[in-house]
């Protein structure tokens, strides 16, 4: 199970193939945000985009600047066309694959969390420090 990039497109920054599913197929992905705490990758499906959306957002990947900032910054930047946040358009695609290989719709009360080995040990509280004498 990895958030990691199988491959990279070539010429379009923060377009990867990614398996999402750990069965083996890589598939064609726009990333949104790398939490970089968690672990957690922010993405779209190219195969969910209508034409349309696919060149919204192939004209904002090929910004001059787009590979200096996360795509949820440029499309907070950005305004479309039909007069909307390009963020606030897309958001309703976006999907967060956590780092344990879930997928689900981004919201502030699940987020994913990774746990390090020395959170797994219980830690001694505040009391006496441990008798030196033999």
């Amino acid at each position: 199970m990895s958030n990691e990039a199988i491959q990279k497109h070539s010429t379009l920054p923060h377009v990867e193939w990614i398996d999402l599913d750990d069965n083996g197929v890589a598939v064609e992905c726009v990333i949104v945000k790398r939490d970089l705490r968690s672990g957690d990758i922010y993405f779209i499906k190219t195969s969910d985009l209508d034409q349309i959306d696919r060149n919204r957002i192939t004209s904002i990947l090929r910004k001059r600047d787009a590979e200096k900032y996360e795509l949820w910054d440029l499309l907070s930047n950005t305004t479309l066309g039909n007069g909307m946040n390009a963020l606030e358009f897309f958001h309703q695609l976006v999907r967060v694959r956590t780092n344990s290989g879930v997928i689900m719709v981004p919201s502030p009360s699940r987020v994913g969390f990774t746990v390090a080995p020395e959170n797994m040990q219980p830690k001694r509280g505040p009391g006496r420090p441990k008798s030196t004498d033999a």
